[in-house]
């Protein structure tokens, strides 16, 4: 591996753990801890070690495990008419994975209503988030990635703005552990200034997530299954553990259930995906508790060449 390489992931996991410790305190931007990959929403939001989700915003450094290019559309339909949308595009080489995304919340108009609950009227809410990602492979085993993100949000007349970085970093044993494929990931996702708005200011949803991810080899006939377990614990919520599992026939179809402790309500998840050649179409079935209601997310991603020349074959 290196020196330079032990240093980075030695730096990775000292953010990490240095993120675990962070108050909690009431957040902005909150919709930043929303998933948009419906793959991992399905697996009850586990995803910095399954290395095959490919796409940045669970883990940067899944990015480089992309075959070619992947050209993806993300579409949430959220409680009280809220809808969220990400389209993304990522494309790697051997050794290195570029990628952006557009990702944006809006809503129908929404009721307002004054302190003493008098209503005022209607408003509606935007986010907006633009974000760029790199990942690099610096050992067969080891891969890194950083995401810079630029954040807006519009609440009726007011608004901010911010940048935030993602930083994660995935290890897969090199060989088979107890039958399977044996992989570990950690992440720390939105690590970034306050935002103000009028006269307050406030914190990011800074997250750290760390888990592992197992897949065994031997199942009968064209079978496939994953198991998958992470801790997850954001600035304004008490840790606790995520569980997935998916299981099915080898690629064309697979089924998914989740279950999150670290959420008060809604602890079970649901979805499927399928592939269609060089299309894949994944959908989850997130229930959010009595107060905030149920979530239905749909991906549609296209398999594609690579867009630009690797830095391998320029050389």
């Amino acid at each position: 591996m290196g020196m330079r390489g032990v240093g980075v992931w030695v730096l990775l996991v000292s953010l990490i753990l240095a993120g675990s410790v962070a108050s909690a305190k009431p957040t902005c931007m909150t919709f930043l801890k929303i998933s948009t990959i419906p793959r991992v929403s399905a697996m009850g939001d586990v995803g910095v070690a399954v290395t095959d989700a490919t796409w940045a915003q669970a883990n940067p450094s899944h990015l480089i495990n992309i075959e070619g290019s992947l050209l993806t559309f993300t579409h949430t339909a959220w409680f009280q008419d809220i809808n969220l949308e990400t389209l993304s595009i990522g494309t790697a080489s051997r050794n290195h994975a570029f990628g952006i995304s557009v990702t944006g919340l809006h809503t129908e108009p929404l009721e307002g209503y004054d302190r003493v609950g008098i209503k005022q009227g209607t408003f509606r809410f935007y986010d907006l988030v633009i974000d760029a990602t790199y990942a690099r492979r610096l050992h067969p085993a080891i891969t890194v990635g950083a995401s810079g993100k630029v954040l807006y949000e519009k609440i009726e007349w007011d608004s901010a703005t911010g940048f935030a970085v993602d930083l994660g970093a995935g290890f897969t044993y090199p060989g088979p552990i107890l039958g399977g494929n044996f992989s570990l990931g950690f992440a720390l996702r939105d690590l970034g200034p306050k935002m103000g708005y009028l006269d307050d200011e406030f914190d990011l949803p800074l997250t750290t997530q760390g888990g592992m991810s197992y897949s065994p080899l031997r199942l009968p006939g064209n079978l496939a299954a994953r198991l998958a377990v992470d801790y997850e614990k954001t600035r304004d919520r008490d840790g606790g553990v995520l569980a997935g599992l998916e299981a099915g026939v080898g690629e064309l179809i697979m089924f998914r259930i989740g279950y999150r402790d670290a959420y008060e309500d809604g602890d079970l998840t649901f979805g499927l995906g399928l592939t269609l050649a060089n299309t894949l179409v994944d959908y989850a079935y997130v229930d959010m508790g009595d107060n905030l209601g149920d979530t239905h997310r749909i991906s549609v991603a296209f398999k594609v060449g690579p867009i630009f020349p690797s830095p391998e074959a320029s050389r």
